[in-house]
This record gives C-alpha cells, structure tokens and sequence, in this order.
C-alpha cells in the first residue's frame, strides 16, 4: 500500500470517509426510541427498527479508524474516501453515474439521495472531485477543535446540529 504524502492523494482520501460518514449520518434521520420505552419488535415482513444515530456513526468511524484509537485521523479518513469511491464503481472514465447507484449493494433511498446531492454539476454522474469536495466539506465542519481528527463526539455533535438547522 501507498502512503499518502502528495497533497492531492491526502485530499482524495479524505474525500472517502467523509462520503461514508454523510452516507451513515444522513442515513440516520429517522427518529430514534426513548430509552425508557423498549422498541417494538417489527411485524412480521417489516423492517427491524433503525439504530440510533451515535451507533451508526460508531460503526463508520471504527472501519475508518485504521490504527483503532478513537478517532479518524486525517489520513485515515484520505483512505477511506479512496476505499468508499471504488465501493461505487467507477467506470473507465473515472465517474459514478448516478443511475446505476440503485444497484449497489447496501444502497438505500437516502444515500442515493445524498449522493445526487454531491453531484454539483448536475451531470448526472459523480467525479472523485465532486466526492473529495463534499467530504472534505464534512471533515471540515464537523472538526470543532481543528486537530485533524474527527472523534465520535465530534461526528454525533455535528449530525445533531446539522439535522435540527434543516428546513
């Protein structure tokens, strides 16, 4: 494996995490049990309850967290958009139409829905650039002490925030 000391390989990689962390975190916009209240198990045919928001965002940090400290340093996270943007499938020229989405495996209506989202000129297709850009965009913000790390703390914090300002 490479190591990523080219500026723009480090931006790339970044990109991935960010992808898998807006994937999840927007994944988890449906509401969550009270603790007091034990969930209902599904009926027969239903879909089981979704996880709580934290749980989620634990799952996609720990896959991204490579050297298992906590938290997703800011090459881990380089490494992880890499690894999330061959996920997708890229064709020979180097895009992820957004039409053939629905047939990657684990893919709900939310994430197609953020992914389009990511899709800035409306071509109908993904670039790595669109990717890098909207997960750095991420990372950035959900980064509060700027020490280029995101812990899990840092993540739920900014989903909740990010969540209560939507329209």
């Amino acid at each position: 494996m490479t190591t990523m000391t080219n500026p723009a390989l480090r931006l790339l990689g970044a990109a991935a995490c960010t992808l898998a962390l807006v994937a999840a975190g927007h994944a988890a916009d449906t509401p969550v049990s009270s603790p007091a209240t034990p969930p209902r198990p599904a009926a027969a045919g239903q879909k089981p309850a979704p996880k709580p928001l934290a749980n989620r965002l634990q799952a996609i940090c720990s896959s991204a967290d490579l050297n298992h400290d906590g938290s997703v340093s800011l090459d881990e996270f380089h490494q992880d958009i890499v690894r999330s943007w061959h996920s997708l499938g890229p064709d020979a020229d180097g895009y992820v139409p957004l039409s053939g989405l629905a047939n990657v495996p684990r893919m709900g209506k939310g994430r197609l829905k953020r992914l389009a989202a990511t899709d800035k000129d409306g071509d109908g297709r993904l670039s790595f650039k669109e990717v890098v850009e909207t997960r750095m965009a991420y990372f950035e913000a959900a980064d509060t002490d700027q020490n280029d790390e995101l812990s899990l703390q840092e993540c739920v914090a900014y989903e909740r925030q990010r969540r209560s300002s939507k329209p």
